[in-house]
């Protein structure tokens, strides 16, 4: 059975020959693995992983992406990032809001917004020739994943967007209509261009914390779900599946979700408040595939090879039953991870190839 069909036989609740395997990891993680397994490339580790999911994003090609002196490097909405040392890791943080001080619509008139027109479409339909064993998920790195909230926070500030959801409503449509308007233009073209072949859309919103909701049920249907709804209608012209990630103790919107379409749901974050496996599955894993699962918070950073295998197979057994799970951890595998317990992850799943 090919990774693809592995899959989307998950997607359905089909029985397939194991269950699915993703891959998701920081650099410095992936890096980790590739000096442990020997490999040069990431292409080379994903086949010794056994991973049935392939990641593509059209080639950026629009205008220079500018450099600052501090270390930060701006992406296409002008929001800068800045490496920052954390622990034995490095990651980029946000280091500059470009609509920090945006407060009216003339202020959003203003904003030079990034163009669609921006990548090189025309070689998605090679891109995704090369995994045609594999299902291909459309996903830029986190910069540039389809979204609605997220964007918003990149752009203005956590805190500014949070008053604005209150006291500014207008204005947060008025942005979130923007940025929901280029990605719809943006995949559109990608789907087109694609011919076919792209299987999964990946849309990421965190809306959880560790205890609850990031905003309140009726901010999120007013100001977020109407313009995820628009993603989904998009994906269904294409016959494409969608993957809805969010971080968090996200349980009490899982019925929401599942009503405006989504097809999987990513991390199942289960050290979050709420999120226990066998009750989400009880409750809603006849209507939408489990994506995760396997803790990177303690489990897989603190825990022994042993403790690993066996929160692997109880994922697999209880998220997995009857199909609608595709085993994956519940954020990236981190620096802090021991590579043996990465390898033992894929081991229990039966995919590694070593």
């Amino acid at each position: 059975m090919s990774g693809k069909e592995r899959v989307l036989k998950a997607i359905r609740h089909e029985k397939t020959d194991r269950v699915p395997v993703d891959f998701w990891a920081t650099k410095d993680a992936e890096k980790n693995l590739m000096v442990y397994l020997a490999l040069d490339n990431r292409e080379a580790l994903l086949e010794r992983l056994g991973v049935d999911i392939r990641y593509v994003f059209p080639e950026y090609a629009g205008p220079p992406l500018r450099t600052f002196p501090d270390g930060s490097r701006e992406d296409i909405w002008k929001v800068r990032r800045k490496p920052v040392k954390t622990g034995n890791a490095i990651y980029n943080e946000v280091s500059y809001y470009p609509l920090a001080g945006a407060n009216s619509i003339e202020d959003l008139e203003k904003f030079e917004w990034p163009d669609p027109e921006w990548f090189k479409f025309e070689d998605m339909k090679d891109i995704c020739s090369r995994y045609e064993q594999y299902a291909i998920v459309l996903c830029d790195e986190r910069t540039n994943r389809t979204t609605v909230l997220h964007q918003g926070i990149y752009l203005c500030g956590m805190e500014k967007i949070m008053m604005d959801l209150a006291l500014n409503p207008e204005f947060v449509h008025t942005l979130f209509s923007r940025i929901s308007d280029f990605y719809l233009k943006l995949n559109r073209r990608i789907f087109e261009a694609a011919r076919g072949k792209i299987d999964i859309l990946l849309i990421g919103d965190d809306m959880g914390t560790q205890s609850g909701l990031l905003i309140s049920p009726a901010q999120i249907h007013s100001f977020i779900l109407p313009y995820l709804k628009k993603y989904i209608k998009l994906c269904r012209e294409y016959n494409v599946k969608v993957m809805f990630h969010s971080c968090g103790a996200i349980k009490e919107i899982i019925p929401d979700l599942i009503d405006a379409g989504f097809d999987i749901l990513n991390p199942v974050q289960v050290r979050a408040a709420g999120m226990v496996p066998v009750e989400l599955k009880k409750e809603f894993g006849e209507k939408i595939c489990f994506h995760g699962g396997v803790d990177v918070q303690k489990t897989l950073p603190y825990g022994t090879v042993e403790d690993v295998r066996r929160e692997v197979r109880e994922r697999i057994d209880i998220l997995g039953e009857n199909g609608g799970y595709i085993l994956a951890p519940t954020h990236n595998f981190q620096a802090d991870i021991p590579v043996e317990n990465i390898i033992a992850f894929y081991k229990e799943a039966g995919s590694i190839n070593i």
